[in-house]
């Protein structure tokens, strides 16, 4: 049987979150397990085999809440947020996004189970950016004002605690709050299986996905900056933007598809389906 570019690149994106399970989450959590190795005593006090100690969220505002330095410095693994992810996405464009975090393909992938028809479409309902620099400011300011903003509204620590049950440890869902639960709830279905895309937590809520996407808007047009691009062979036929997870794909006919880079996590999906090879990832040309 003959599979399309775009179930190809699926599947093969579907690999690439595979390893990130095996990167950041019990049982493996090599990433965290390589710093334990690589610098004894740099986690002591902490458990390696769990992806809060490879934090993605929290340390964001850690940087600038002064009574949680110590916590920052204490823990090598919180700066692969902080500076790895950016850094890859100033050069290659967020393909962590795209191609390794699986907390953001969960609700992707089971929204493909859900009609597109059934769904609503947050591009064009709302103005995303705003609202996602809003969430990020929120998120940044809401401990200096007594918010608790800790795991339970985190995607990262649900998605943890669906894996350690898949591997037989279900004692992570004994300790979901009320709030927790609404958090679970919102990621996987309204803003999950009954959003175009199935990305709307990450639209909104993920701060690592929202500085990655200002790096890479910002640096998009250097010349070595590898991004997702458009060439004037486009058709107008849309499929680029229907297929997008992220609604990062404008189109006004009969002009080419326009790509805002502080959206896209280069997932490559709008070149696999594009008909007219009109959509390229690559360096400006």
């Amino acid at each position: 049987m003959i599979r399309s570019p775009l179930f190809i690149n699926r599947v093969k994106r579907l690999v690439g979150f595979t390893a990130g399970l095996v990167l950041l989450y019990a049982p493996l959590a090599l990433i965290a397990r390589a710093f334990a190795l690589a610098a004894p005593g740099s986690l002591a006090g902490t458990t390696v085999s769990d992806v809060h100690t490879a934090c993605l969220r929290m340390p964001w505002g850690w940087l600038i809440q002064p009574w949680m330095l110590s916590t920052l410095q204490g823990n090598p693994v919180y700066w692969v947020a902080i500076l790895l992810l950016p850094a890859t996405a100033i050069i290659l464009g967020p393909l962590f996004c795209g191609w390794v975090c699986p907390a953001g393909a969960v609700s992707e992938y089971l929204g493909r189970i859900v009609p597109d028809r059934s769904k609503f479409d947050l591009k064009r309902l709302v103005d995303i950016v705003p609202l996602r620099y809003g969430f990020f400011g929120g998120l940044l300011l809401a401990p200096f004002v007594s918010a608790s903003i800790c795991c339970s509204f985190c995607n990262f620590t649900h998605m943890q605690n669906i894996v350690s049950a898949v591997f037989g440890d279900s004692s992570g869902f004994a300790f979901l709050s009320s709030t927790g639960v609404i958090a679970a709830t919102l990621w996987i279905v309204p803003l999950g299986v009954l959003t175009v895309g199935g990305r709307g937590w990450c639209l909104f809520l993920c701060p690592a996905g929202t500085v990655m996407g200002i790096a890479s808007a910002v640096t998009a047009r250097f010349p070595w900056a590898r991004r997702m691009r458009t060439r004037d062979t486009c058709a107008a036929c849309g499929e680029c933007e229907r297929v997008c997870p992220m609604r990062a794909v404008k189109l006004d006919a009969p002009g080419p598809a326009e790509i805002d880079h502080r959206l896209c996590i280069d997932c490559l999906d709008c070149a696999a389906a594009c008909k007219t090879g009109a959509m390229r990832y690559g360096k400006p040309s």
